[in-house]
């Protein structure tokens, strides 16, 4: 499997009839303000979309997905696990919420991927892994258990930084 587009965006739309995807706002940055609290349930208000391709010996097979946030310092932040049942050889994901990192700075988006009831040394395969829409369940107990998991070679850059408050004027 391979991971081969990867984006943030504010939104996104797809035509009914053509099946296309519109993604609004490519977000590369995030200000916050100082000193603000996380926001509800540890998510930046994002989406995330990861498009997918696979060989047909993956169709039909569970997936689980991941996103990991990943700081120049090597610190990731992981988002939830995703458990999908891809129907096609291709696919794409759109997931709500970018994890709240620990810290402000630069980072790499990037997506793990496994696929479920392999044998370990079948999922090893270099740029290759899985999921599908995300409207699907998480699951923390899949952090621990199953085969491992294979970082996509997509990635996309993101900054989140805080914005100190400007000073009042007064005249």
């Amino acid at each position: 499997m391979h991971c081969y587009l990867l984006c943030v965006t504010t939104g996104s739309a797809i035509d009914r009839q053509s099946n296309n995807v519109s993604l609004f706002s490519l977000v590369e940055q995030i200000n916050l303000p100082a000193n603000a609290p996380p926001p509800p349930r540890g998510l930046l208000p994002v989406e995330i979309h990861a498009y997918f391709q696979l060989p047909g010996s993956h169709v039909n097979r569970d997936f689980e997905l991941r996103f990991a946030l990943r700081a120049e310092t090597g610190l990731e932040t992981l988002s939830d696990v995703f458990r999908h049942r891809i129907t096609a050889p291709r696919f794409r994901v759109r997931t709500l919420g970018l994890p709240y990192p620990p810290v402000m700075g630069q980072y790499s988006l990037q997506v793990d991927a496994r696929v479920l009831g392999e044998a370990a040394s079948a999922t090893t395969t270099p740029g290759f892994s899985a999921a599908t829409l995300s409207s699907s369940l998480s699951s923390t107990a899949s952090l621990r258990d199953g085969p491992p998991w294979q970082r996509q070679t997509a990635a996309w850059p993101i900054a989140l930084y805080q914005l100190e408050p400007r000073p009042r004027i007064t005249h």
